[in-house]
């Protein structure tokens, strides 16, 4: 039986944190999470997710700075990174998304995201 993917949820907010990983644990996937985008990065390094949902605005390290930092580590440098977002604004260009969620979110449409995501990094 394959290992469970890992999922990285990166939220400074509680309540979407505890809530997706309610969700993602259901679909059997393993979830670790960070409140902001430093720990995120020491998170990223030690644990190697499969896959990061990440906010884009949080204290400390927002979620550009934080993805700028998790692809300098080793074995990162392609990991899925799924940005989740309240505003419209354009990603800077230099970060890469494999998607993007507005908030406020569908948790089915989370899923499917997710999902897709990980399946695309599996073929390529």
């Amino acid at each position: 039986m394959p290992e469970p993917l890992k999922i990285l949820v990166v939220d400074d907010e509680a309540a979407i944190r505890g809530l997706l990983i309610d969700v993602l644990r259901d679909e059997h996937y393993v979830v670790v999470t960070a409140a902001n985008g430093r720990v995120a990065v020491e998170v990223a390094a030690r644990e190697q997710p499969d896959l990061i949902l990440i906010d884009m605005m949080m204290p400390e390290l927002d979620g550009p700075g934080a993805i700028r930092r998790v692809r300098e580590l080793p074995g990162l440098v392609d990991v899925p990174i799924v940005v989740m977002s309240a505003g419209d604004g354009v990603l800077p260009a230099d970060i890469i998304a494999a998607a993007r969620i507005s908030k406020p979110f569908h948790l089915d449409h989370v899923l499917a995201v997710v999902s897709e995501a990980l399946h695309r990094a599996s073929e390529g």
